[in-house]
């Protein structure tokens, strides 16, 4: 009985584990556009998806927006800290690709100049904030 309680437990571990390990491993961050081939299924007169990824889909070669690898590190600062570079190819973390509106939303971002813009006015602000907030320290 003791031997069966201790496989049990032991293969629950290893699940676990190898579940862990696979979310939290990096993949390469690829852009991500809107699906126009959305299944939908009729209920009531309303058009239902099942699933929220279905939405959107991981955009070709040609669907790429025009500033996606220029800006997207200053958008990656700004929204998800936790990214790495290896060789000039950004990695992230496979849950966080896994979520495909969220990195739309960074793909839209990245094009979106007002929003880059209000974030370089807020960095500016905050940065004389930090430098004035350190005066008045040594000040007193």
């Amino acid at each position: 009985m003791k031997k069966k309680i201790y496989v049990v437990l032991t293969i629950l571990i290893v699940l676990f584990s190898t579940y862990y390990y696979w979310n939290n491993r990096y993949v390469e961050l690829r852009p991500v556009v809107l699906n126009n081939d959305v299944p939908r299924f009729k209920v009531f007169n309303r058009q239902i998806v099942i699933f929220q990824n279905d939405f959107y889909r991981i955009a070709g070669r040609d669907e790429i927006p025009s500033n996606f690898y220029k800006n997207i590190r200053f958008v990656l600062d700004h929204e998800l800290k936790d990214y790495i570079v290896k060789d000039g190819v950004i990695y992230i973390k496979y849950k966080n690709m896994n979520d495909l509106e969220m990195i739309w939303n960074y793909t839209t971002k990245t094009n979106d100049l007002d929003w880059i813009k209000q974030k370089k006015e807020e960095d500016r602000f905050n940065r004389e904030n930090k430098k004035h907030s350190k005066d008045s320290k040594i000040e007193k």
